[in-house]
């Protein structure tokens, strides 16, 4: 158990280990000499990965670098301006003894060695003037190093020496010293060009800048220059340029951002997200889980330079998010069907809303929050309320279905009777079932007598010659009105509100049906025959016997609930 508990800490220290190691490696740091500081004293304050820039100046004494892949060059670019001397004649002024180095932009003079390699592999060595040397570059025992577009001149014993060094390349150099190139190895001495040789002597037939014969640097080893310059003009260094987009800049946390690297003439890059997070991927998709504004920096480098660029990504209390609030559409109705005129109540019930529009499926629409609407034709009638405010609408709809009237069907079936329908029959019947169930007061309602006052017409001669009195009547108005007020008493009555069940939308139905039919349809008086008289009341009749059907569907309800108890 001891073991296992022993083992599982080392595993944890370990991986903490390797974390860190990943976070220093990715969080590389960049120091500025100034003219009149130390050099090796930036290269002891940094660690692997940093990146040193050397302002423009003159500078003095030998420089020691055994830190991997650190990058030190001068800031102008222009090895003109950045001169770097040996401390004396018998010293490095750079001596190497890390891998991964890159050494760029300098003039350095005045020593036993400009710059020396040793067991350095993978170091980057380009756009120098070295001269006033023992020997401008020494390479040993370090390979797969790349040394490119370098000025090495006036060189005692020799421009550049390799000495157990293979598999470096060697290429856009010029070379003019005592002389010129020892190699005891075989080494690349051109790629897409060759270097320049103040000891070349072959011809260029064909002008195209480039020699017809190899150089021979060690013929022996293999090591040659296939494609030797005939004039020196240094390949301009490409510097990288970086650039890169951000998706958002801005918003409430958890943020998400994704970044794309547009840059130009990189072979490497290291994002930085401001949240001791990095990557080196192309198109990094980044998350921020704590408000704050975080700098993201993309760097990228390539052989000659580097660059870098950055953008702010500010991230917002979650808590602090503004919602907008948008409409609830809801409304609510005393009825979906009926028969024509079908008159519906609407009510619009919506929630944060500052307007409200009503379509009726008829053609006509209303903004009225509580809008009173008359539907005459049958059909199915799609009614929506659509809510609004600020932020948005919502809509929601019923459909309502309105059948023909009883009284309009009961005409089609009476079509060519002059005298029209005699609804007598029917309506005895209704009153005979209701009666026996309902609060007593139907027989009452529906007698003819109580709304049609009749009166016995002077004698009329007929077609025949033969003497006949004819019944003349007119409705009565008060009569009517009582009638109205009965439907209503009857609803209400000790019947219904015993089974706790409400009639309030058939009542109010009722009720307007029988206002509408005394207001539009009937005068003071009118003096006409009995039967039409009786056609007159027939479309009223219905709907009162349409309330009375729900009485006396009520009334069973009742009976039944007593049965059982």
């Amino acid at each position: 158990m001891a073991q296992t508990q022993t083992f599982r800490r080392t595993c944890f220290l370990l991986a903490i280990l390797i974390l860190i190691s990943i976070s220093e490696t990715g969080m590389a740091s960049e120091f500025h000499v100034l003219a009149g500081e130390s050099v090796q004293d930036a290269i002891n304050g940094a660690s692997p990965g940093d990146l040193i820039l050397v302002e423009s100046g003159e500078f003095n004494g030998s420089i020691y670098v055994n830190k991997e892949n650190l990058t030190i060059k001068s800031a102008s670019g222009n090895p003109d301006n950045t001169l770097i001397s040996g401390e004396n004649a018998g010293s490095y002024v750079f001596e190497i003894a890390a891998s991964g180095v890159n050494i760029s932009g300098f003039s350095i003079t005045d020593g036993l060695c400009g710059i020396f390699l040793n067991k350095a592999d993978n170091c980057t060595i380009s756009d120098n003037k070295i001269s006033n040397q023992g020997v401008g570059i020494y390479l040993l025992e370090s390979g797969n190093n790349l040394l490119s577009n370098n000025m090495v001149y006036s060189n005692l014993d020799c421009g550049i020496k390799l000495l157990a060094s293979p598999d470096n390349i060697i290429r856009g150099n010029y070379f003019n010293n005592t002389y010129n190139a020892r190699d005891n190895k075989l080494n690349i001495w051109n790629d897409s060009t060759g270097n320049y040789w103040s000891d070349y002597n072959g011809t260029d037939e064909n002008g195209d800048g480039i020699g017809d014969t190899a150089y021979a640097v060690n013929p022996e080893a293999g090591s040659m220059d296939y494609m030797p310059l005939i004039e020196y003009a240094p390949v301009p260094p490409v510097p990288p340029k970086a650039r890169f987009t951000s998706d958002v800049t801005e918003g409430y946390a958890p943020l998400s951002v994704r970044f794309k690297d547009f840059s130009e003439n990189a072979t490497s890059r290291l994002w930085k997200f401001g949240d001791r997070n990095t990557s080196s991927s192309s198109s990094p998709l980044h998350t921020y889980f704590r408000e704050g504004d975080y700098v993201v920096s993309l760097n990228v480098s390539n052989e000659n330079d580097s660059d870098s660029a950055s953008v702010t990504i500010r991230v917002l209390n979650a808590s602090e998010k503004y919602v907008p609030i948008l409409p609830e559409a809801e409304f609510i109705s005393n009825t979906t069907e009926g028969r024509v005129p079908l008159i519906i109540k609407f009510v619009d019930v919506s929630k944060n809303a500052d307007c409200v529009t009503w379509t009726f499926g008829d053609g006509k629409t209303s903004c009225c929050p509580e809008p009173e609407h008359t539907f005459c034709c049958p059909g199915n009638y799609t009614v929506s309320l659509t809510a609004g405010n600020e932020n948005g609408t919502s809509t929601t709809c019923i459909t309502i279905a309105v059948q023909k009237n009883e009284s309009d069907i009961n005409a089609k079936k009476g079509q060519g009777d002059p005298e029209g329908i005699d609804n007598t029959e029917k309506k005895d019947s209704l009153i005979s079932a209701i009666t026996r169930y309902s609060s007593g007061t139907s027989d009452e309602v529906l007698d003819d007598d109580n709304i049609i006052d009749a009166i016995e017409n002077s004698e009329s001669k007929s077609d025949s010659g033969d003497k006949e009195t004819e019944n003349t009547g007119f409705i009565n108005r008060e009569k009517l009105e009582s009638i109205k007020d009965s439907v209503v008493s009857t609803v209400n009555s000790k019947i219904i509100t015993e089974t706790g069940l409400s009639l309030k939308n058939e009542t109010l139905n009722v009720q307007k049906n029988i206002e509408s039919f005394i207001d539009d349809s009937i005068p003071e008086s009118s003096e006409k025959s009995l039967p039409e008289i009786k056609r007159i009341i027939a479309p009223w009749v219905p709907s009162f016997l349409g309330l009375a059907g729900v009485v006396f569907i009520v009334s069973l309800l009742k009976i039944g609930r007593r049965t059982r108890k």
